[in-house]
């Protein structure tokens, strides 16, 4: 039976519940915070725990309480996951910036040259998708074309958007530390990218 669930429920009568159930150690928080349900009311079924704490004020008062003592070791169980979370992306952007080091001190031009290209590339994909939707508009307003051509913008507005969203981490990524870069003298740079 999932627990997730009845946590969540359980989570109406003390709300800080829901802050510990996200992520990876969602299971385990639940597991926890079911198990004190239970020992509370002395139910052996989670749902039927539940019920009881439903039920019965007293029960519900004393899970409160229960859930007070063991606030400090559910919150360490988020705290793991988050911490787990933040060390992952730390060493994802430590690749990444490993890896443009690794282009920027690159001999080969198209190693270093392909970041500022995607950069123009994604300018000028921007300049003709702005174009496409004007020539849409003056089309119906001024030449008569037919209206359902306005139709076919939202599809084609969507799609631009995807891969001009795939292209902004790259851009993001390379104008904030070329940022770093220029805006620090003592960083070597031949300026090749």
């Amino acid at each position: 039976m999932p627990l997730i669930p009845i946590a969540m429920a359980l989570a109406n009568f003390v709300p800080m519940i829901a802050n510990w159930l996200g992520g990876s150690k969602a299971a385990d928080v639940a597991t926890k915070v079911v198990g004190i349900a239970q020992q509370v009311t002395g139910q052996s079924a989670p749902d039927a725990a539940l019920a009881a704490i439903q039920a019965d004020p007293n029960l519900e008062l004393q899970f409160k309480k229960a859930m007070l003592d063991q606030q400090v070791q559910l919150a360490q169980i988020a705290a793991q996951q988050e911490e787990a979370e933040l060390s992952a992306d730390t060493t994802d952007a430590q690749t990444v910036n490993a890896t443009m080091q690794v282009e920027a001190k690159a001999d080969h031009w198209p190693t270093y040259t392909w970041r500022p290209f995607v950069g123009f590339c994604y300018g000028v994909e921007g300049l003709l998708t702005s174009l496409v939707v004007l020539m849409a508009y003056v089309g119906v307003m001024y030449f008569h074309v037919d209206a359902n051509v306005l139709s076919y913008l939202p599809p084609m507005l969507g799609s631009m958007a995807g891969i001009m969203g795939v292209q902004t981490a790259v851009l993001g990524i390379a104008s904030y530390f070329r940022g770093k870069m220029q805006a620090d003298p003592r960083v070597p740079t031949d300026n090749r990218g």
